[in-house]
């Protein structure tokens, strides 16, 4: 499934209007399919309230207006907006609703709704129209206290392209409406499965109006949203043994931080890998024989030589969970950098590693290397303020991975894959995943499906939506806050 920017958006539009759609034709097709929608699956008879501003996206909603009249049901129209902003074709329609004899109403403030004197709990549904993709920043004034007012007494609420006051780039969202279901004009935009324009928008369901599949697929960068259709998982066979299945090696852990290791190579084991050794510092023996069973162990040996020798049997390696920022990891990372040329999975604090030497950043470029940094370990590699990536995380993600030649899967509430041309959003997951330990659960995952054979690339798509579709499935069975790191392990493909 395809995803648009704000900009891409309203590039389809202008590349489909100069094709020989109208933008009216457009509108009409928004709302009517908008209005089918509604009446085919969400409510089949009752009563309706539409609040509408003066773009495109009240546009849409004047649309639906008319085809839910002409249905019988019963509609009301609350205008936000002035009729002298309105473009052509939204001016057009409003006026068609009034011709229709619609019940319409126009408010300036917030005791002009006040004074009308209506009751939103009286009503089936509330179809927000209000701002749609245009909306930058944060709500300010009366919007804001309607905005609340709606979300308070609302039984039902439809968002139509966007919830209002959700950035459609980022999901950035201070006061927004609360929406059941979003309908979403062509494509799902970036904003609505990002950050609080995911919790605020409800089951994202799209509605073609006319634009052909083809100009959204060919934007660039390409955007997609993995799904369970579309994950790629490592191959099966019955008659395979351990060996196919990858040898891979795990550095990780340091005096105090030995659950990140175990953490990571359980997860490896649980999704598959065939045989799993654990390289970790001296004096940690008796921790990780014991802990891990079904895991091969080592010491990391005093010179990098050895361990480079050592490194030549494995088909892929994870470094980071849990190995401290001492001088002997920052030996170890360089090494991995200066020599290591297989596949190879940074995280944790091999991340926060490479960002004090940003040196090393060059001798990774185009090779089979991934990085999966959060908010904050992309915020040092790239010394970029956290605010400012959460304003803008798709440009500057997709600008960091063209200008050094690497990959990133970006983990957050929403995570994404870029490799400097495409990017890949997944939104499986839940809050129970809001714990210390799921980053290295994910890294073992990852690790494992490299190792089975996956590129570096499909496995951290695959690994990201393994570990958000597990953690949605536990969410059936007990609440997201008892869930923890190990629970993920113990269910990896099994409910």
């Amino acid at each position: 499934m395809y995803l648009l920017s704000r900009q891409q958006m309203y590039d389809c539009d202008r590349y489909t209007i100069n094709d020989g759609i109208p933008g009216k034709e457009l509108m009409e097709n928004a709302g009517r399919g908008s209005a089918e929608y509604i009446r085919d699956n969400i409510l089949s008879a009752g009563e309706i309230i539409i609040f509408c501003g003066s773009g495109n996206n009240g546009g849409d909603g004047f649309v639906i207006a008319r085809y839910l009249c002409s249905w019988d049901y019963k509609v009301t129209v609350i205008l936000t907006g002035k009729t002298e902003k309105m473009t052509s074709e939204t001016l057009e329609n409003y006026q068609s609703c009034l011709d229709m004899n619609i019940t319409m109403k126009t408010i300036g403030s917030y005791e002009d709704w006040q004074a009308l004197q209506i009751n939103i709990t009286n009503f089936s549904l509330v179809i927000d129209a209000i701002f749609g993709i245009g909306f930058k920043g944060n709500l300010r004034g009366w919007i804001v206290q309607l905005i609340a007012e709606i979300n308070d007494r609302s039984k039902l609420t439809v968002a139509i392209d966007i919830a209002s006051g959700v950035d459609a780039d980022n999901g950035a969202a201070r006061s927004a409406i609360q929406a059941d279901h979003t309908l979403t004009v062509a494509a799902i935009k970036y904003g609505s499965i990002m950050e609080a324009g995911k919790w605020h928008s409800g089951k994202i369901t799209v509605i073609d109006i006319g634009i052909p599949q083809e100009v959204i697929s060919g934007k660039r960068p390409k955007s997609v949203l993995i799904d369970a259709g579309s994950v790629i998982l490592p191959e099966r066979k019955g008659y395979y043994h351990k060996g196919n299945y990858g040898r891979i090696a795990i550095i990780a852990g340091s005096p105090g931080y030995s659950g990140a290791a175990v953490l990571s190579s359980r997860a490896a084991l649980r999704s598959g890998a065939g045989l799993i050794t654990l390289f970790h510092p001296q004096g940690m023996e008796l921790i990780f024989e014991t802990q891990l069973l079904e895991v091969m162990t080592r010491v990391i040996p005093e010179k990098s030589e050895e361990l480079t020798r050592q490194l030549e049997n494995f088909e892929a390696v994870l470094f980071g969970p849990g190995v401290g920022q001492s001088k002997e990891a920052e030996t170890i990372l360089e090494m991995l950098v200066k020599e290591w040329k297989k596949p190879l999975l940074i995280d944790a604090d091999g991340l926060n590693l490479l960002s004090f030497r940003k040196d090393l950043l060059p001798r990774l470029m185009d090779r089979d290397v991934l990085l999966t940094p959060h908010i904050g370990e992309f915020s040092r590699l790239t010394r970029i303020s956290t605010e400012d990536i959460l304003l803008n995380p798709t440009e500057i993600l997709m600008t960091f991975c063209q200008e050094n030649r690497l990959k990133v899967l970006l983990k957050s509430s929403t995570s994404i894959f870029c490799d400097g041309e495409k990017l890949v959003f997944c939104t499986a997951g839940n809050d129970g995943l809001a714990t210390g330990g799921s980053g290295d659960v994910l890294s073992g995952i990852i690790i494992s499906f490299i190792g089975q054979g996956l590129s570096v690339s499909d496995a951290g798509t695959a690994a990201s939506w393994v570990l958000g579709e597990t953690a949605e499935k536990l969410a059936s069975k007990r609440e997201t806050r008892s869930i923890i790191p190990s629970d993920i392990i113990e269910n990896l493909f099994t409910i």
